[in-house]
Order: structure tokens, then C-alpha cells, then sequence
């Protein structure tokens, strides 16, 4: 299993949630970003992957809190990352 594009679209999708939470368009948070737009867009979209550091960054532009974005993105039902398996580095004994 490794991830999917659909998994990054749940994370531009939750992302374009939080910006619309607070009102902002996708140019404001760009000039708060200081980039372009089209990199919100390609975020938003899933044409783009955003890392932890990223998201922390954006959250904060966006003046929200980015355990919370995060949540949201876990709890998506459309991701297809694996759950959390009993045993050590992750992995689940047979």
C-alpha cells in the first residue's frame, strides 16, 4: 500500500475547507503566502503534494489550527492510508 492521488485531492479539499472557514480567497492566501495563486489552486486540487511543514505554514496563514486541519484530513473517509496496526515499527504480526 503507499499513497494515492486521491489521498493528496483529500488534502487540498480540506485545506480549500479551511480557507473558505475563514472567508479568504485563494489570492489572499497566496499574498499572505507570498506565492502565486495557481500554487493554491495546484494544493487545493491534489496536483500538488504539501508536506508537514507546509501545512503547518498554510495553517497559520490561514489563522487556523493545524491539528485540527490535520484531524480532518485522518478522519476523511476517502483516504486510503492504512490504520494504525498493533505491533512494533507499525507493523501487525501474523
Amino acid at each position: 500500500m503507499w499513497i494515492e492521488a486521491e489521498d493528496y485531492e483529500i488534502v487540498g479539499a480540506c485545506l480549500a475547507a479551511a480557507r473558505r472557514r475563514v472567508n479568504l480567497t485563494q489570492i489572499e492566501l497566496a499574498e499572505r503566502l507570498e506565492r502565486t495563486q495557481t500554487l493554491i489552486s495546484e494544493i487545493e486540487r491534489g496536483q500538488r503534494r504539501v508536506d508537514v511543514l507546509e501545512l503547518l505554514v498554510i495553517s497559520r496563514a490561514l489563522g487556523t489550527d493545524p491539528i485540527e486541519v490535520f484531524g480532518e484530513i485522518a478522519r476523511s473517509p476517502g483516504l486510503s492510508l492504512p490504520r494504525a496496526s498493533r505491533g512494533r515499527g507499525g507493523r501487525g504480526r501474523k
